[in-house]
């Protein structure tokens, strides 16, 4: 069978799938793979990531995984197929400065690549690429037929009514992205896919193992690799999550301090099983999530440090807000102790208005949505949002998006807690009253599993992991 004809009955049978009843994976996966047996070669669907300044593979065929595990593409120094609208050919990648990862493409014995764009509803959504090895080249008939089925790949997409960024609706709900509906991970540990629902429900973008850094090798033979467990492409961040005894983890340690050494650039952070547990606790998941406060360990803040800040801030906001008449926005509960104390300290005019959330719940498709809005009108105003604690700044970095959409004309945070050390989006803070170290605290508003919010001062609970048999 010639090649035309074997790219005709591949076209007509993808079409016929595209059609058809089956998820939006379960075609796209037919469709990259059917493009790797025609064009006798590799294929993969990358994707644009939220920022639209990278590319993720989201589905490959006939490609090793440690060139899947390169890292992401630069899209503005890739392969321009989707900016220009054309397809592209390179027949050589050793003459190409567009082509990223080199020795691990040699080492595949990839020669050749050639990509046409994924275009849904106008928008740049990705590329369709395919890639020859051993000095195979692409011909004019090839990259039709890869034009092709690239124009089929963003019918699939349009079918299902997806579109290739995260988007709100009415009523602030998101539409699934195509990554979020077509990624199927399996991930090596429980804690993996409680940390990604977790991400899944911020809307944060994550990959699950895309890059595989050398550590140690010696001539040409690899002795030692590392591969995070996590990649957030809008925060350029790389988590390594690790559930293993304090004890067992310097090796962990070892290998983050070994890859700073050779790439700076690279952020990354390690949560580890007390770090881990704490975060999935503020959520109400994990072991420490299921457990009961018993009693205070100690005071952090008395009755009148707290006194104390609160009038300093409130001096600050006063003189920041001279004749602004801010509106003074609270979300959810704990902020209630805070907000009253604040406001009867602020000697400018002020308005206030509050707005709720819905909570995560593991096992949950839920995403992050309002569930209370603001009864005032923000547009032009001068906004304040007023937040008890900020730790991974997960939930205050959605709620600040989705404010700006109302058009203020300012909107600053004021948080009479901060703690930086579990931060995992960087968020701006104008005002804060307490820097806190990564542990539990209660009082003052603040509750662990609804309990202490009435205590006068802030203090650490005495918190027991209840799953742990202590006989």
């Amino acid at each position: 069978m010639n090649k035309k004809t074997i790219f005709a009955d591949c076209l007509n049978k993808t079409l016929n799938f595209a059609v058809s009843s089956y998820s939006l994976k379960e075609k796209l996966d037919c469709l990259v793979k059917a493009t790797a047996d025609a064009v006798e070669g590799g294929a993969s669907l990358i994707l644009l990531d939220t920022s639209g300044s990278q590319l993720i593979p989201a589905i490959s065929s006939k490609l090793p995984k440690y060139y899947l595990q390169k890292g992401l593409l630069d899209r503005f120094r890739s392969l321009d197929e989707i900016d220009s609208g054309k397809p592209v050919i390179v027949n050589d990648i050793d003459t190409d400065e567009r082509i990223q990862y080199r020795d691990l493409a040699r080492k595949a014995r990839i020669t050749a690549i050639a990509g046409a764009a994924v275009y849904i509803g106008g928008n740049p959504a990705g590329s369709l690429r395919a890639y020859l090895r051993d000095n195979r080249v692409f011909q004019d008939e090839d990259i039709n037929f890869i034009q092709r089925m690239a124009e089929l790949a963003s019918l699939m997409i349009g079918q299902h009514r997806t579109y290739p960024f995260e988007k709100r609706g009415a009523g602030n709900e998101v539409t699934p992205s195509i990554i979020g509906q077509i990624r199927e991970t399996v991930f090596a540990h429980p804690s993996e896919a409680e940390f990604a629902g977790l991400l899944d429900f911020y809307n944060i973008e994550w990959v699950y193992e895309p890059r595989s850094f050398i550590l140690h090798q010696e001539g040409n033979r690899v002795t030692e690799m590392f591969s995070p467990d996590f990649y957030l492409p809008a925060l350029d961040l790389y988590v390594e999550l690790t559930t293993l005894k304090q004890s067992l983890i310097t090796y962990k340690n070892r290998k983050i301090r070994r890859l700073r050494e050779l790439h700076p650039e690279i952020k990354i952070i390690l949560l580890n099983k007390n770090n881990y547990d704490r975060l999935l606790a503020k959520y109400g998941a994990g072991p420490l999530g299921q457990s009961r406060a018993h009693g205070i360990r100690k005071i952090l803040y008395t009755v009148d440090q707290i006194k104390d800040r609160v009038d300093e801030l409130a001096v600050q906001i006063s003189a920041d807000y001279s004749n602004k008449c801010p509106v003074l926005l609270g979300v959810q509960r704990g902020f209630i102790c805070f907000m009253a104390d604040l406001i009867r300290k602020i000697s400018v005019p002020i308005d206030m208005d509050f707005m709720a959330i819905n909570r995560y719940r593991k096992d949950s498709q839920s995403k992050l949505s309002i569930t209370k809005d603001t009864d005032l009108d923000l547009t032009g105003r001068h906004v304040l949002l007023i937040e008890d604690i900020v730790d991974t700044g997960m939930t205050l970095s959605s709620i600040l998006e989705y404010l700006k959409g109302r058009h203020p004309a300012s909107l600053e945070v004021c948080t009479l807690l901060n703690r930086k050390v579990r931060r995992l989006v960087e968020v701006d803070i104008r005002y804060w009253g307490f820097d806190i170290p990564d542990e539990f605290v209660v009082g003052y508003g603040l509750d662990y599993r609804e309990e202490y919010r009435n205590l006068p001062f802030i203090g650490v609970p005495i918190v027991l992991d209840e799953t742990i048999d202590s006989g």
